[in-house]
């Protein structure tokens, strides 16, 4: 099983989950969204301004998206 990244790769600091609104865009098709759970560093001078999904968010977004078949 793996585990999740909780703590920020560039600055240590541990990531806040927040509720995030994701726009997909694949070719011509386009999703929107809502309230898609990620994990994002909080610390204001971090450089690192990744979002990590869990494999729940993935499919969650899967769900509400169900066009795109890959990241």
């Amino acid at each position: 099983m793996t585990q999740f990244i909780k703590t920020c790769p560039n600055c240590g600091q541990n990531l806040v989950e927040k509720l995030q609104n994701v726009d997909v865009k694949q070719d011509l098709k386009a999703c929107y969204a809502e309230s898609i759970p990620v994990l994002v560093c909080e610390n204001p001078t971090c450089t690192n301004q990744e979002k990590y999904y869990s494999p729940f968010s993935f499919n969650l977004l899967k769900m509400k998206c169900p066009e795109i078949n890959k990241w």
